[in-house]
């Protein structure tokens, strides 16, 4: 019997009946495949400060598509399942948790293992679900928010009243970065191949929609009065790091987060030097939990209140049955995708 045929959240009736398996996104195919496997695999078991989260939905990321191909494999002693988010259910928790009760409903930043029916989740690593929020909408949010709040705040030290650039910025991490820039108190330009897809990233607070060609830099430094942007996050990478570097005011500062358009790029490094720019490379996915639950902690308390009163809110593209993960995927590869793609487990 499939896992997915439990209900509710009974965790002592649960614990009595638990099957030894559970469905999920198999681990990276020999040789790596982009279309995801779907099969069974023994269900996790907590260990010391994690959760066992019931999985209703997780979200798709690029790196999970990645993890396919074989070119991102998770860090060590993380699961080897994809997913980088999820939301769901509590069903118990290891030794040494004593916050997260049965039956809370909860949404997770994790390193692996989202994409299966049960997630063993470090319990820093956990936010409470707003209750305005579905479990489809909850697994949108963490990895976009917290790689949002991470490369805003935390590496790109974003303050109210300057300008942010950001590349990308229709995607499922761009949506939720316009969103909180803007909460934040930033004037944000919103960068892409496609005005026209952009265009919704109004509504969501972007104050000028910017093509992202060769254009740009002139374009950018023309919207701010002949300064540049403070601040840039480059989602994309490749050839269009250039162009956002060459956008930014003197003592500006770059985050790069992303490597969609490749991952070479050729520097003019005097201008570096003279402007006295800074270049920030950054991963979340690799961090030690401990920074990743400092970093959930601070994003939560800022977030979790606008989330709840929709001052934030998740972007969501297109919801996908688990067993429907294969089209899911490949509408990921696809691109063209305005938010989040989500999978939904049936329960």
């Amino acid at each position: 019997m499939f896992a997915g045929s439990r209900t509710g959240i009974d965790s002592a009736a649960w614990a009595g009946t638990l099957a030894v398996a559970m469905r999920a996104v198999l681990p990276t195919a020999d040789p790596p495949d982009p279309c995801p496997r779907l099969g069974e695999l023994p269900d996790p078991v907590p260990g010391p400060g994690e959760v066992l989260v019931a999985v209703r939905a997780a979200g798709l990321n690029r790196a999970d598509l990645m993890q396919l191909c074989g070119h991102y494999p998770p860090p060590p002693g993380e699961s080897e399942v994809p997913g980088l988010e999820l939301a769901g259910e509590v069903v118990s928790a290891g030794e040494g948790v004593d916050r997260w009760e049965p039956g809370r409903r909860v949404m997770a930043l994790v390193a692996g293992g989202g994409q299966g029916e049960l997630a063993a989740v470090p319990a820093g690593q956990l936010m409470a679900l707003p209750e305005g929020l579905s479990f489809v909408e909850g697994a949108a949010i963490p990895e976009a928010g917290l790689t949002a709040w991470t490369n805003l705040v935390a590496e790109g030290g974003l303050a109210a009243g300057e300008t942010v650039l950001i590349s990308g910025a229709n995607g499922g991490v761009g949506t939720f970065t316009v969103q909180l820039a803007a909460e934040l108190g930033a004037r944000v330009l919103a960068a892409g191949r496609d005005l026209g897809r952009l265009e919704p990233l109004r509504d969501l607070g972007a104050a000028e929609l910017v093509l992202l060609d060769d254009g740009l830099p002139a374009r950018v430094r023309e919207l701010t009065g002949g300064r540049g942007a403070d601040l840039a996050l480059d989602l994309v990478g490749g050839e269009h790091l250039p162009r956002l570097l060459a956008a930014l005011t003197p003592s500006g500062r770059l985050v790069l987060v992303g490597l969609t358009a490749g991952s070479r790029a050729e520097l003019d490094l005097r201008r570096i030097l003279s402007l006295r720019l800074r270049l920030i490379g950054s991963a979340l996915r690799t961090r030690f939990r401990s920074e990743k639950a400092s970093l959930v902690a601070a994003f939560a308390e800022f977030a979790l209140p606008r989330l709840a009163d929709g001052r934030l809110r998740p972007v969501v593209d297109r919801v996908f049955r688990f067993e429907r993960a294969a089209e899911a995927y490949a509408a990921l590869e696809a691109g063209s995708v305005c938010g989040k793609i989500v999978l939904e487990f049936g329960r």
